[in-house]
């Protein structure tokens, strides 16, 4: 027993460290007005027959939404559900993540990324973190993208392209693991590995399409994805996150190096890893030599993986989600002392960012309850979004509800609908469909009642849904619906 728990201590920790959090911080997960309640109300809506890309607007692969929807099925439609997936996909990636670690270096520097992706994930007080994050797509892929790796390094390649399959089906950018695993396994087993990647793919999408998913369907989602990914609002985003590469950031890399060698500046502490993928790709072209086949692959594999954040390894955005991917490459790549250097910083700064984020978590002590699960949030937000609620849960029981720029957790604490393709217009969604799309669609379904809400949405360049964006669609309100009822935070339109 004693040698059980000397072998396994870290798993073991860190099993007892992330149920520990769960229940000491249950339901202060997430965002109440942005991101997390889509990952609620879409699985939701598939249990009502609506369809992902056909019925259902959607960005993200298919996984994430249909795991949702089947454990809503069986476990019942309430936020506990989905809180308890994000637990247990946080344990697997920790358990993957362990196993990983011992295949290239000591406990010490495990300890240390360990402590670092609990404080930074699991702790996160916004959307980007492990329980109710802003995708479970992203959870799941980042758990599956593990897997593949794992069983890659364990030489049993059929069950990693199972794995990088299910990554892929849960989020698209996972997609660049495939060349890694292309290249590592034997070229013989092509031919059975090939299935292995293939047939979960069929089976996940064979589901869709047995429920009446069509490929016209898929080619207008893929259109959509396209035009999206082309717009000015998305750049400006990208730019507000960091995520758009500019020469001009070299200063913030060295800068925030400085700030990770000596601890200063505490409480801004978000930007502090930025400099790791681009130090990784450093290390590994003057110590590609000296690697063994298995650190290539990984490294190899982390670098294509994270490309998306390369340049913005944050903990305020969804390059948290790669964080694990850039600790372990560098520990690969450091020499044995720098090892150990490297493993006394993550610990330093694991303890400085548990310590903000947990103070952060703390304020979120007011609570919205209804049949459908609880959720925590600020004081101040709490308020506002209880009262708009309970103004919304006396609407007549089959109202049609929409709210803009978004809030769908409105529409899953009420149970009224929302509309399936233009349920959120924050300034992204606005520039792709069109202001004339979307009051055309307005004028079909014709919902009873419109919300506007104060949400500021600045990081797309536009801060006021109707003022410095959506004018023509809020004159449209204006004209075909009638005020009746408003306060600081919100306005309501009846038809």
């Amino acid at each position: 027993m004693i040698d059980f728990f000397k072998k396994n201590w870290l798993i073991l920790l860190a099993v007892i460290s992330v149920t520990s959090a769960f229940c000491l911080f249950y339901g202060r997960f997430g965002d109440v007005n942005i991101d997390c309640f889509r990952e609620a109300y879409i699985p939701a809506q598939m249990l009502n027959g609506k369809i992902l890309y056909k019925n259902i607007f959607c960005i993200y692969s298919p996984l994430g939404y249909m795991i949702n929807a089947v454990l809503f099925k069986v476990f019942g439609v309430n936020l506990s559900v989905l809180y308890f997936a994000g637990l247990i996909s946080t344990l697997g990636i920790f358990h993957f993540a362990n196993k990983i670690c011992k295949f290239f270096f000591n406990d010490f520097l495990s300890f240390g990324i360990n402590l670092i992706l609990f404080a930074g994930l699991v702790l996160s007080p916004n959307v980007f973190n492990s329980f109710f994050p802003y995708s479970y797509g992203m959870l799941y892929g980042i758990l599956f993208a593990l897997g593949a790796l794992y069983f890659s390094l364990n030489k049993k390649f059929s069950i990693a392209y199972i794995f990088c399959s299910l990554a892929l089906c849960s989020k698209a950018e996972f997609l660049p693991i495939l060349p890694a695993l292309l290249i590592m396994s034997p070229k013989e087993s092509l031919g059975k590995n090939s299935a292995s990647f293939i047939i979960p793919f069929i089976l996940i999408f064979g589901m869709l399409f047995a429920q009446g998913l069509r490929f016209s369907d898929l080619l207008i989602s893929a259109g959509l994805v396209k035009l999206i990914s082309g717009t000015q609002t998305l750049h400006e985003f990208y730019s507000a996150m960091g995520l758009v590469p500019r020469i001009e950031h070299l200063n913030l890399y060295l800068n925030n190096f400085v700030k990770f060698i000596f601890p200063i500046n505490w409480t801004k502490y978000q930007e502090f890893l930025v400099w790791i993928f681009p130090a990784v790709t450093i290390f590994f072209v003057f110590r590609f030599k000296k690697l063994t086949q298995n650190e290539i692959f990984f490294v190899t594999a982390s670098v294509l993986i994270s490309l998306k954040v390369f340049f913005a390894l944050t903990l305020q955005s969804y390059g948290v989600y790669y964080l694990i991917f850039g600790l372990i490459s560098l520990g690969i790549l450091f020499g044995k002392n720098l090892k150990n250097i490297f493993a006394v910083y993550l610990i330093i700064w694991g303890l400085i960012i548990g310590f903000n984020n947990t103070k952060s978590l703390l304020n979120k002590n007011f609570t919205i309850k209804s049949k459908n699960g609880i959720v925590k949030t600020t004081l101040n937000n709490g308020k506002n979004l209880s009262a708009l609620i309970e103004t919304v849960a006396d609407f007549p029981e089959k109202s049609k509800v929409v709210i803009y720029p978004e809030n769908l957790a409105v529409n899953y604490f009420t149970g009224k609908k929302s509309d399936d393709k233009f349920y959120s217009l924050i300034p992204l969604y606005v520039e792709t469909f069109g202001e004339e799309n979307i009051i055309k669609r307005i004028r079909l379904t014709k919902p009873d009642f419109i919300i506007i809400t104060d949400y500021n949405t600045f990081a797309y360049g536009y801060s006021k849904f109707g003022t410095n964006y959506a004018i023509k669609f809020k004159n449209y309100i204006d004209e075909n619906y009638t005020r009746t009822d408003e306060s600081s935070t919100f306005i309501i339109y009846k038809k």
